[in-house]
């Protein structure tokens, strides 16, 4: 086994896990508990894929920033404002639409249930992949 390259699951691969399992969680909820509930899903979901993509973006700032490179000086600040900006949504979301709390918690669980999966996935792949070290035998 060629321990030297892991498999990695990609920021892509997360997002379109996210989406499915948004989608088969959010028929269930409508199914089993109520529209409310569904919706509220959907709502969890999709502001945790818009935060797994903004810090994507504060990433590359905060790497180009320490390598050097023309990244801008408030990269560095980007992720504790995108933190604050989230809770306030959160905040407002919450506190003023009246989602369905056990929705919308499922809903942001969602994210967390494809990162499992697909490192899972990659790393299940990366076993496959990977070339026997017993090749000339």
């Amino acid at each position: 086994m060629n321990w030297s390259t892991p498999a990695m699951p990609t920021i892509s691969g997360i997002q379109r896990t996210t989406g499915i399992v948004t989608a088969i969680v959010t028929v269930m909820l409508a199914i089993f508990a109520s529209s409310a509930a569904a919706l509220s899903c959907v709502v969890g979901a999709a502001l945790m894929i818009g935060n797994l993509f903004l810090l994507t973006i504060v990433g590359r700032a905060i790497v180009a920033l320490a390598q050097g490179g023309t990244g801008n000086k408030a990269g560095v600040i980007l992720a504790p404002m995108k933190l604050f900006l989230f809770v306030g949504v959160v905040y407002i979301l919450v506190a003023y639409t009246h989602l369905n709390l056990t929705g919308f918690m499922i809903g942001a669980l969602t994210q967390i249930v494809a990162i499992f999966a697909e490192t899972w996935r990659a790393a299940a792949r990366g076993n496959l992949v990977h070339p026997s070290e017993d090749r000339n035998v």
